[in-house]
């Protein structure tokens, strides 16, 4: 028996045949934190999106955000111990889970403990993506590709399954950077790269200095 869903796909024998999605959500956005102030005239936001953690501020009478403020991380740091003392106190009515979404996401963004993103990468191509600006090739294992980008203004990256397009460059964070010096320098003295890509170690190290 063949049906229709609602995409207008045809499933067969009960399977959906597998078929790209009309449209793929970011995968690099997470949890908001509202937070309203006494008065409820005021608020704001914090979310992290693309790298960085920011925070939206508004009044009454003005929907949409007119203020938008980068974290730092110490900035992030107080955000996220003050939402995880809320959690503590389990005030009543609290729907706790994005609040601990929040929290999962803020700690894995504060941790400076070298992470696994570039632990079986391999590097390719680089170049000059304009002067003193490297871009630099990166695959990894299960059809993964991304590049990365630095300056002695700092390091960003981006990763995407091969069938679709790349995504947005991304500031890197500490965890990562580290990740990227530790294979960068094992690939450097073990394989013939592009000299190129001692630079761009040059600009990792200078990033997390």
């Amino acid at each position: 028996m063949t049906t229709n869903n609602r995409n207008g796909q045809p499933w067969q024998g009960g399977v959906s045949v597998p078929v790209l999605p009309p449209h793929i959500p970011l995968f690099d956005s997470a949890a908001i934190v509202v937070a309203r102030q006494s008065d409820s005239q005021t608020g704001e936001a914090v979310s992290y999106n693309r790298g960085i953690f920011s925070k939206q501020s508004w009044s009454i009478g003005h929907p949409v955000p007119g203020v938008i403020q980068v974290l730092k991380p110490d900035e992030v740091r107080q955000i996220r111990d003050h939402v995880r003392d809320q959690l503590a106190s389990r005030a009543g009515g609290l729907d706790d889970i994005p609040l601990r979404a929040f929290l999962a996401v803020a700690d894995v963004y504060l941790d400076h403990e070298t992470s696994s993103r570039f632990g079986r990468a391999e590097f390719g191509a680089i170049g000059e993506r304009v002067p003193g600006q490297l871009q630099g090739e990166v695959t990894y294992t299960d059809g993964v590709a991304g590049t990365v980008v630095g300056s002695d203004e700092g390091v960003s990256a981006q990763s995407h399954l091969r069938l679709f397009p790349p995504g947005y460059e991304a500031p890197m964070r500490v965890g990562d950077l580290r990740s990227l010096i530790s294979s960068l320098q094992n690939a450097l003295a073990e394989q013939n790269l592009d000299p190129l890509w001692q630079r761009m170690l040059t600009f990792a190290q200078q990033a997390i200095a």
